[in-house]
């Protein structure tokens, strides 16, 4: 870890892959990381010929690991200081084939920048989905990886807090993102679910990680009409207690956690 990673870590934390004091202490996967095998995906499908875009490149580790193989990576963050830290790490570690995008991933006017028919791997790591206006920055058979930050993700978290946004529905919000990605051109290699438990020392030590991870209670898929509402101390601290009170085990407090990790590829439609 860089000088510079310390205060990111202590402020963003596991929402840019930071490990700090509000981490778990203790992680299960049952010998099954989504982290791992988004690595071996990427290591697999990004080549010496390789020109990659990461949307939602956060603070870079990714994108710099990714660099040492690729021919190019274009790194695509809507957070200034996330993306000045990539740059910050990449001339750390000797990066030279990067390019780095300020702005959102479904704003057209922010992704001006990218150019046409040139990217053939696309990467988002529990970041912000594909979206229409990149389809012109794609070569033809572009493959494009993603891991999901599941609707359910930290169940029964959102339920105990009173953050059930959305109305179960008839379909899963896989077939949802799969049936928006299909209009795009995009049909699916492989979809793979994982699901696994992290623990927490104490009541304390779980409100640190709320309030760290906002996106706990806070998801990126809600309706504009919906406020965001992270985790706040005083309104949240009887759901706490009763969240403590029925998730306490052996291994200390069990929030069940959730990773999608969808492989698609460009296909041309003929309509």
């Amino acid at each position: 870890m860089f000088e510079f990673d310390i205060a990111l870590a202590k402020r963003y934390g596991a929402f840019t892959s930071y490990q700090s004091e509000a981490s778990p202490s203790a992680i299960e996967y049952y010998g099954e990381n989504p982290a791992a095998e988004m690595d071996r995906l990427l290591d697999h499908y990004a080549t010496a010929e390789s020109t990659v875009l990461e949307i939602g490149c956060g603070a870079g580790q990714t994108l710099c690991l990714l660099a040492l193989k690729v021919k190019q990576i274009w790194g695509l963050d809507i957070n200034e200081e996330l993306l000045g830290t990539t740059r910050l790490r990449a001339e750390h570690l000797g990066v030279t084939n990067a390019i780095y995008v300020l702005g959102a991933a479904n704003d057209p006017e922010a992704t001006k920048a990218l150019p046409d028919a040139t990217f053939d791997l696309v990467l988002s790591r529990r970041g912000p989905q594909f979206s229409e206006n990149l389809l012109r920055t794609l070569r033809k058979e572009a493959m494009f990886v993603q891991e999901v930050v599941s609707n359910l993700d930290g169940y029964p978290l959102g339920e105990t807090f009173g953050r059930r946004y959305l109305s179960p529905f008839s379909t899963s919000d896989q077939e949802t993102l799969l049936s928006a990605y299909a209009n795009l051109g995009l049909f699916p290699v492989s979809c793979k679910e994982y699901f696994y438990e992290e623990f927490f020392r104490d009541r304390e030590h779980l409100a640190a990680f709320l309030t760290q991870v906002s996106a706990m209670l806070s998801p990126w898929l809600l309706p504009r009409s919906l406020p965001r509402k992270p985790y706040d101390p005083v309104q949240d601290r009887d759901a706490l207690e009763l969240y403590v009170r029925y998730n306490m085990t052996e291994k200390g407090i069990r929030v069940l956690r959730q990773r999608k990790i969808f492989v698609l590829r460009r296909v041309e439609i003929a309509y």
